[in-house]
């Protein structure tokens, strides 16, 4: 197992996103869209345990991990967002919490908190969750909830931040 295996499972989360979009708006199919969803599930768990178990853990490998995480995110809300089941501003607050991650790991290796992991469990089950039930009204009142939690974690992390430079 070598590094460029663990980082193509990452990188394939962005091809499933993009599939994601293209079978929310232009082919809707459930069965497809839960397939690719599990697909991205797997490859992130994968990713992670090959990476952890062949002892190939780098910080570039991280930030790519994370990154494609978000890629995927991203599409897959866009697609929501397509169908009309969400509104637009929530592809924003994805974004905003990607920035502030990075901006307050720092430079070096990525700082996880055990919010924040919550909060991006949230925005990636939120296409799929919101697809399944397909009522804009509750789809609504999740991207509520989410970006509250996404706007306390970011506050959390903002404020550990300064804790920590003070």
């Amino acid at each position: 197992m070598n590094r460029r295996v663990v980082n193509a499972l990452s990188v394939s989360r962005i091809v499933f996103g993009v599939l994601f979009l293209y079978f929310a708006v232009f082919e809707f199919s459930i069965a497809y869209l839960i397939i690719i969803f599990a697909l991205a599930i797997a490859s992130d768990i994968l990713d992670g345990y090959w990476a952890r178990k062949y002892d190939l853990i780098v910080d570039n490998g991280s930030k790519i991990d994370v990154i494609c995480d978000f890629l995927f995110i991203i599409f897959a809300s866009l697609a929501v967002v397509l169908i009309d089941l969400a509104p637009v501003w929530f592809l924003l607050i994805i974004i905003l919490k990607l920035i502030e991650f990075f901006a307050t790991s720092g430079w070096g290796a990525l700082k996880y908190d055990r919010f924040g992991t919550f909060v991006a469990y949230m925005f990636y089950a939120f296409p799929i969750v919101a697809i399944l039930i397909n009522s804009k009204n509750i789809t609504l009142i999740l991207t509520i909830f989410i970006t509250v939690c996404a706007v306390a974690s970011s506050l959390l992390r903002i404020k550990n931040m300064r804790e920590l430079n003070d």
